[in-house]
């Protein structure tokens, strides 16, 4: 017998076998299907088998052959010199996610194929040795393939596969399709492509929703009522009102609390204990001069006074140069320490004060009238304040909490300010005054508190964005709105615009808003986004707890009905 009708005989025998099983109550799932492409487009009959052999996963096989050698059985046409014969195997396993011969699919295969082609041009070059010589052999291959299955009813289904793999085939070569001498025996490589849109029939009818609520209804009693899920309390927005930009003045401000708003602006009195007031800089003199250095030599201690006037200068130039903030007033208080007579003082403190002034001035352009530069005289209360600290710590400075305390009684008595002093110079054999001269004094001796008053061009748009946000907070969301799409153009309005499109149900849009808000780094719509998206995920959870309780009471009444 030929080997290829021993092929044949397997072939056959194998779909005897695979066609008597749905006799057998083992054979659960057997479907019978036949490639459409290949009946039609290749004109060669086929049939496959497929197994259910578990929940998701099948076994097949497919089998095609084509004994005639026209394209068609009834072509005998031998002016034609195609030739096109072959017996073909395909054995294969599939998965499927969802359920077998359900949805979509994966699968491989493995290819046996015995051919007799000549004189034939397949599409995109493939297969070219067949164009003007006829190959007779055998092929073998394999290859990965997916697909989709519809069921059209309870037994018949259709699929859709597509696949590709490769292999290798052995064949004699001939000089034309039907005769010639033997040419050679050649072999290689061959692409194997896989399509196919197949027609099945399942043997066991597929099962539907009322036969399976039958099964379940005998054992109704292990059913158990889902879990239960809380419904969601309702989103919440919590929208901060937008920081009024300020212009440079308004951000330095936080890191140089030397700079105020000119709102906040106060005049100076001597009652004011400068020495606490935040952020004031200070620029300290030698004794008895009111000359400004960068840096000079008292007693131990060194004074740098660069970093201050450094500072000063490049916070007042960068106003100057902005367009959006300006600088309002130069505030400058001038002391003097309280050893001396007053009048002298108060001179000195003045000086000071313009020494100061005439700092900035010499370089950058701050005319006179932005400047307040006052002479504070005699610094008393920053002293008894100095005193009050350090009779809270317990003393300090080499004085007692005793002689502190007695300092403290000298100023709040006296009001002369020499007789003060010369009672301060009387203490304990004048080692108060000596020790306060050495270790407070100095402290004194300044161009005192200098601060920076600014004003800005108010933000229009932060104001109108504030404004909208007040009016969503009084449930007035249509007219917020139609505010914040006069200003939709600066990315500060974004939460708040999102905020009022999703309140009047256009949440698709507000979506959007604010995923591109939040993207580009905004801090509050990234909040916002995050919290909604964690919202809509326990509303569906509830939602699907709802589905379910539904259908437990649904199947639960069908039961104590029946």
């Amino acid at each position: 017998m030929s080997r290829r009708k021993v092929i044949i005989s397997i072939v056959l025998c194998a779909f005897a076998s695979a066609l008597l099983k749905p006799c057998d109550t083992s054979a659960q799932g057997l479907s019978l299907r036949t490639n459409l492409l290949w009946d039609f487009a290749a004109a060669e009959p086929n049939l496959g088998l497929e197994w259910a052999a578990g929940k998701h996963w099948s076994l097949g096989m497919n089998a095609g052959f084509k004994p005639w050698m026209r394209y068609l059985a009834w072509d005998d046409d031998r002016t034609n010199p195609a030739q096109w014969r072959n017996l073909t195997l395909v054995p294969e396993i599939r998965i499927y996610p969802k359920q077998a011969y359900d949805g979509w699919f994966l699968g491989a295969d493995f290819l046996y194929s015995h051919f007799n082609v000549g004189g034939l041009q397949f599409p995109f070059g493939v297969y070219s040795a067949v164009k003007d010589r006829r190959l007779q052999g055998d092929l073998w291959g394999g290859g990965l393939f997916a697909g989709y299955s519809w069921w059209l009813d309870r037994r018949w289904r259709v699929e859709a596969e597509a696949g590709l793999g490769g292999g290798y085939y052995k064949a004699n070569q001939y000089e034309c399709a039907h005769c010639g001498a033997k040419l050679d025996e050649v072999s290689g490589p061959a692409i194997v492509p896989k399509l196919g849109v197949n027609l099945a029939y399942n043997f066991t009818a597929r099962k539907i929703r009322e036969e399976i609520i039958q099964i379940i209804q005998p054992v109704i009693d292990t059913l158990v009522p889902p879990v239960e899920v809380q419904e969601p309390d309702p989103f919440v927005w919590n929208l901060p009102l937008v920081p009024e930009w300020k212009g440079v003045a308004g951000q330095l401000a936080p890191n140089h609390p030397v700079l105020r708003p000119s709102s906040e602006y106060k005049p100076y009195t001597p009652d004011r204990i400068l020495r606490k007031e935040e952020g004031a800089l200070y620029v300290f003199f030698p004794l008895d001069k009111s000359v400004l250095q960068r840096q000079f030599t008292e007693g131990e201690n060194e004074r740098d006074n660069g970093p201050v006037l450094d500072e000063i200068m490049d916070i007042t130039r960068s106003i100057l140069q902005d367009t959006t903030s300006s600088v309002s007033r130069i505030q400058i208080v001038g002391l003097a320490s309280v050893e001396g007579p007053e009048a002298r003082n108060q001179r000195l403190s003045d000086e000071r004060a313009l020494a100061m002034q005439h700092y900035i001035q010499d370089r950058l352009p701050v005319p006179d009238a932005l400047f307040e530069s006052v002479g504070g005289g005699e610094a008393w209360t920053e002293l008894r304040d100095m005193v009050e600290d350090l009779i809270a710590a317990g003393g300090g400075e080499g004085l007692s909490v005793a002689q502190l305390e007695e300092v403290r009684r000298i100023i709040d008595t006296e009001n002369n300010p020499a007789k003060r002093e010369k009672a301060l110079r009387k203490l304990s054999g004048g080692k108060v005054f000596k020790n306060l001269l050495s270790h407070v004094f100095r402290e004194l001796r300044n161009s005192g508190y200098i601060r920076i008053y600014f004003d800005y061009v108010p933000d229009r748009n932060a104001l109108m964005v504030n404004q909208a946000i007040d009016l969503m907070e009084a449930g007035k969301v249509e007219e917020a709105l139609q505010i914040l799409d006069v200003v939709r153009d600066d990315d500060r309005s974004r939460p708040a615009r999102a905020c009022a499109l999703m309140r009047l149900g256009r949440v698709v849009e507000g979506v959007a808003v604010l995923k591109e808000a939040a993207a580009d780094g905004d801090a509050v719509a990234r909040g916002h986004l995050r919290e909604w998206e964690r919202h809509e995920r326990e509303q569906q959870a509830y939602e699907r707890y709802l589905e379910e309780l539904a259908e437990y009471e649904q199947l639960t009444k069908a039961h104590t009905t029946n």
